[in-house]
């Protein structure tokens, strides 16, 4: 999943678990947020997507005091992971309407079952003949 802030794309999975131990202690100090609550609100969010496929209301995830702290954490965190030297306010303060999420497609698997097209049918792969 990636973190949309600006024009900005932050990979959020790998901020989070890329975190240093200062940045952590940061976090903790200036938000009051760790990284075992940070870790419970991404889980929340990804749970709070509808499974029909629909879109999810944002605003339903941030109207939880907890949930909005976290998502200014993981905005931190990703622009200090991204090697942006900003401070925790400085790193949110942006328009909420520039702030999104997007979900990154995972690979299709090889079907199994799917023919072979480099040999002619009832032909061993050349690979396979001794």
């Amino acid at each position: 999943m990636k973190l949309i802030v600006g024009d900005k794309k932050y990979p959020l999975q790998e901020a989070i678990q890329g975190a240093t131990l200062r940045n952590l202690y940061v976090l903790k100090v200036q938000s009051g947020i760790g990284i075992k609550s940070l870790r419970d609100a991404f889980k929340r969010m990804q749970d709070s997507a509808p499974k029909d496929g629909s879109q999810a209301d944002p605003l339903d995830f941030l109207e939880d005091e907890e949930n909005l702290l976290a998502l200014q954490a993981m905005v931190w965190l990703c622009k200090r992971h991204a090697g942006e030297s900003v401070t925790v306010s400085d790193a949110n303060d942006f328009p909420l309407s520039q702030i999104g999420f997007e979900a990154e497609e995972e690979p299709l698997a090889e079907d199994p079952t799917a023919a072979r097209t480099d040999t002619a049918p009832g032909e061993e792969p050349a690979a396979a003949i001794s």
